[in-house]
């Protein structure tokens, strides 16, 4: 019995080829032919085609050929010998990274070393820390007297927390999962712009694990919660900065949906997480609408929409539910320690009506005295001012601080700059607290309680670390950051803000490619909004900023040699016609047609 033939031959329309029969691909390796994707894998057209071009030519046997099925798999094989039946070997466990879509796993791998880290101040500083304002939450939610005077968002978010485990644990932990998410978001958003991944994890991993900002997230503060909502605001601005460097923008896709969507969730929770956060959204928007050509009327919308929102939310549908909104004296006391400052530098410039009414407000001395401090404003706001006089005389007062504005607005804005330090000086007063909670927990009284123990779930915030190791070890790194030659450049965001315009601008600079300068955009009005109005020089009011800062270092690998990927062969001129690519939709040149 003579070995089967290759397909075709004995045909008598088959013209004789004096050249070998080349086996199929597969048959190479001695193994038969290609298996099929098993099931779970991707079966695109991509991978369809792939299957094509090396599954071998289906048809019927061809005379003397055996009818197995095996589409010439046999071929060359001894009598009676079978091809060997392909393998594609056993699936990897759940747990293996080879179940992990490819693109996932740089963000997936970042996720879990911040989650780590994170999980490491956690356990040290459980339940978490607290502060003067963590209290005031704590009383708001706990007596049912909500109020609007801070963010009523992650009042909710404690609610829930106390609620449905009777303490701050649960909520400090999922603030770790977020963050550790959103420090991801921002990697993967810096490498789709270019910046190599090791180097954003690096800084994602100093964030996560520095005193400043890693203890930073177990702490009960609505400042938290708004500085993940920015970063999430800040990685879809890495991304679209991308795509408009790509000239993707005119493609219309789900990748920019999603970017657009995930833009205006970040700037939705910049706007509940803080109540002054509105002009952070109103500045970054406008600013991003200038540098963004292209996709401006999209960024516009996605800016504006939670603008409307979180006002809609704070002035319509809170009071709805009949949750308190601010007093007038709660609202505008920046113009009152204005007012105090200008009188104790100027008091010649005031007549004698203004004296009456300072005067029936609280004593000349006190708004000469504590209001006279223009480093902070919550001095002036204290005995023997009386809140609600003011409140009732906030229209004159209001008055009388838009005559010093038009007359004598050097003293106004030096006012302004300098409760604002914080947000342009290198160095100065940085508020930073304790890292235990027993100095807070003594002395607070307020509302009629006179200690904490009169508070609900007072028990639940108690000093208990899962590790007093690990308790003492971050302590110590805590107080080491806050030594007075380490702190000004460890702890005031502004610094970090600097040292991110410098980077961005040289990128910039390098690469001849303006649009760069929209990574600067959030930053811009996180500094604006604290320049406007700032009660007093506390690290947290530019923590966000800090956190972007140290992310934006990375940054300063485009300023180096070498062709940026938006630069390399391949990249469509602006006006080009874009198609989808065969990676599932991922886009490679910009469509006409669909300006904005």
């Amino acid at each position: 019995m003579s070995a089967p033939k290759p397909l075709g031959e004995g045909r008598p329309d088959a013209p004789a080829d004096p050249r070998p029969a080349d086996p199929p691909p597969a048959d190479r390796a001695g193994v038969g032919p290609a298996p099929r994707p098993a099931p779970g894998l991707d079966t695109g057209p991509a991978s369809e085609h792939a299957a094509r071009a090396h599954t071998p030519a289906s048809g019927p046997p061809a005379s003397g050929a055996p009818a197995s099925g095996t589409g010439g798999g046999s071929a060359g094989l001894p009598a009676g010998a079978t091809a060997l039946t392909p393998r594609s070997g056993p699936r990897p466990p759940w747990w293996s990274p080879a179940r992990v879509p490819a693109r996932l796993r740089f963000p997936l791998g970042v996720y879990a070393l911040c989650q780590l880290l994170l999980f490491g101040w956690w356990a040290a500083f459980y339940p978490g820390r607290v502060t003067g304002d963590s209290l005031t939450y704590l009383y708001e939610v706990s007596t049912s007297h909500w109020r609007a005077d801070h963010s009523v968002a992650y009042d909710a978010l404690l609610w829930i927390s106390l609620q449905v485990t009777g303490g701050v644990a649960a909520l400090t932990f999922v603030q770790t999962v977020a963050m550790a998410a959103a420090l991801a978001y921002v990697c993967a958003s810096l490498r789709d712009l270019g910046v190599h991944g090791r180097w954003s994890a690096v800084a994602a991993a100093v964030v996560a694990a520095a005193p400043m900002t890693g203890s930073f997230t177990v702490y009960v503060w609505k400042d938290v919660a708004y500085t993940v909502a920015t970063l999430v605001a800040f990685g879809a601005v890495v991304r679209l900065t991308a795509r408009r460097l790509r000239r993707e923008h005119a493609v219309r896709d789900r990748s920019l949906r999603r970017q657009l969507l995930t833009l205006a969730a970040g700037c939705l929770g910049i706007g509940l997480f803080r109540n002054n956060g509105f002009p952070v959204i109103i500045a970054a928007g406008v600013l991003l609408v200038l540098l963004l050509p292209g996709m401006r009327r999209r960024i516009a919308v996605a800016t504006a929409v939670p603008l409307v929102l979180t006002l809609g939310m704070n002035n319509l549908l809170y009071p709805a539910l009949g949750v308190q909104m601010p007093r007038a004296d709660e609202v505008y006391a920046f113009n009152y320690a204005d007012i105090g400052v200008v009188y104790a530098e100027r008091p010649d410039v005031f007549s004698a009506a203004d004296l009456r009414l300072l005067r029936g407000i609280a004593p000349l001395s006190h708004w000469r005295g504590p209001g006279g401090d223009c480093h902070v404003a919550d001095p002036l706001m204290h005995e023997p001012l009386d809140r609600f006089k003011a409140g009732r005389e906030n229209g004159q007062l209001l008055a009388l601080w838009g005559r010093l504005l038009t007359h004598h607005p050097t003293l106004v804005i030096g006012a302004r700059l300098c409760r604002a330090d914080i947000a342009w000086a290198f160095t100065g007063h940085t508020g930073m607290y304790p890292a235990s909670n027993r100095d807070v927990l003594r002395s607070w009284s307020a509302y009629g309680l006179d200690s904490v123990q009169q508070l609900p779930y007072h028990a639940s915030l108690r000093d208990a670390p899962l590790s007093y190791k690990l308790d003492h070890a971050a302590t110590r790194a805590f107080e080491w950051t806050k030594a007075p030659d380490r702190a000004p450049l460890l702890w005031r965001g502004v610094n970090w803000t600097y040292l991110g315009y410098l980077l961005v601008a040289v990128a910039a600079v390098r690469r001849r490619r303006y649009e760069l300068l929209a990574l600067a955009a959030l930053p811009v009005a996180l500094q604006a909004t604290v320049l406007a109005a700032n009660p007093s020089p506390l690290w947290r009011y530019m923590c966000a900023a800090l956190f972007v800062g140290v992310l934006t270092v990375p940054v300063v690998a485009l300023a180096g040699p070498g062709r940026a990927p938006w630069e390399r062969a391949g990249v469509a001129p602006p006006d080009a016609v874009a198609g989808p690519s065969a990676e599932g939709g991922r886009d490679t040149a910009p469509a006409t047609g669909h300006r904005t």
